[in-house]
């Protein structure tokens, strides 16, 4: 599963550390959102859709294994009380 609290973390250590790559990225936003703010705020939402979605798909793969786990402890479970 996708660990966003490990990656968020690891992203504000490495704009803690490199200020001017902090500070080039806000100057670029900024000049962004005075240029072409309606295609800046399409991308970012289109960031945070495909955000939105990868987190969902990793959800849904980490269930998906959960159940087959637990449907393979069953059967195994059955099997041995069949045995006995």
């Amino acid at each position: 599963m996708i660990d966003f609290d490990k990656y968020a973390s690891l992203v504000l250590q490495f704009l803690s550390n490199n200020i001017f790559v902090a500070i080039g990225l806000g100057i670029a936003l900024i000049f962004f959102f005075y240029k072409k703010p309606e295609e800046t705020i399409k991308f970012l939402g289109f960031c945070a859709l495909l955000v939105t979605v990868i987190y969902v798909m990793s959800l849904l793969s980490e269930s998906g294994s959960q159940g087959v786990y637990n449907k393979k402890g069953a059967i195994e479970k059955s099997e041995k009380e069949l045995a006995d």
